[in-house]
């Protein structure tokens, strides 16, 4: 099979348990592989292939910086960014390139989901106040935003669990803010996106799944990083710029 030009990058922080099954799930050549890993004190060993670029941090970053790193060793039309407990089908990524014919798009994600076959939420609503003690109250009733997954929809952002990234797109707006140590860069780097003029999209698809931990809602520190991400997203411009312009449902 042809390569294809896309950087796959992903961070692991221990992920020694499921980053295999991850790899594996990727052919040989068809695309680069830039892999981090986070945790020093890890024994992660991986299985040498010609296609992977495998770096070992000697202190940890966060996500948002981790790939901001990851991005500058590569030099593909399209970065994918891939957490490590996801498991992705032979031929994902010809369903999601087509869709960058369109020039306005810069990011382009599939539905995901869980290991149950329910649809995860990938594709959101940007947070707010209100929408996210009303997300708390409800939980873990929680309903899908863009319900319709028969065909594309263009949220307001998609969950950096599996992003597929324009690199002149993702370059033009500076990478992710290095500023946020876990959780919001997505959200931040996709309203950044629309405000620039850019389109995202989320796609049919069927096949990824994701052992998602939740980390944030059984650790202690990682929920107060993401309360901190959070207040951190509601103090930027660019989420004041984006709610005041209101896609039909971002004041809410």
């Amino acid at each position: 099979m042809a390569s294809l030009p896309i950087d796959i990058q992903v961070v692991s922080h221990g992920h020694d348990d499921c980053l295999p099954l991850l790899l594996d799930d990727i052919e040989v050549g068809r695309c680069n592989l830039f892999v981090a890993e986070n945790l020093a004190s890890s024994k992660l060993q991986i299985s040498p292939r010609a296609d992977l670029h495998f770096v070992r941090n000697e202190s940890e970053v966060g996500f948002a910086e981790n790939h901001n790193r990851l991005a500058s060793l590569g030099h593909a039309e399209f970065i994918a960014i891939l957490n490590p407990d996801l498991r992705i089908p032979a031929g994902v990524w010809e369903g999601l390139l087509p869709y960058f014919d369109d020039p306005g798009v810069a990011v382009v994600a599939p539905r995901v989901y869980s290991l149950r076959g329910t649809v995860e939420d990938n594709a959101r609503f940007v947070v707010t106040p209100l929408r996210f003690l009303r997300r708390v109250m409800r939980y873990p009733d929680v309903t899908l935003d863009y319900p319709d997954i028969t065909r594309p929809c263009e949220p307001d952002w998609v969950a950096g669990l599996f992003m597929l990234v324009r690199r002149r797109a993702f370059e033009d707006l500076g990478g992710f803010d290095a500023g946020f140590r876990l959780y919001c860069e997505d959200v931040d780097f996709c309203i950044r996106a629309w405000l620039g003029g850019c389109k995202i999209l989320c796609v049919p698809g069927e096949g990824v799944t994701h052992a998602a931990r939740r980390a944030s809602r059984s650790n202690f520190t990682h929920f107060l990083w993401h309360l901190s991400s959070m207040f951190r997203l509601w103090r930027t411009p660019g989420w004041r710029r984006f709610v005041a312009w209101d896609r039909g449902h971002s004041g809410a």
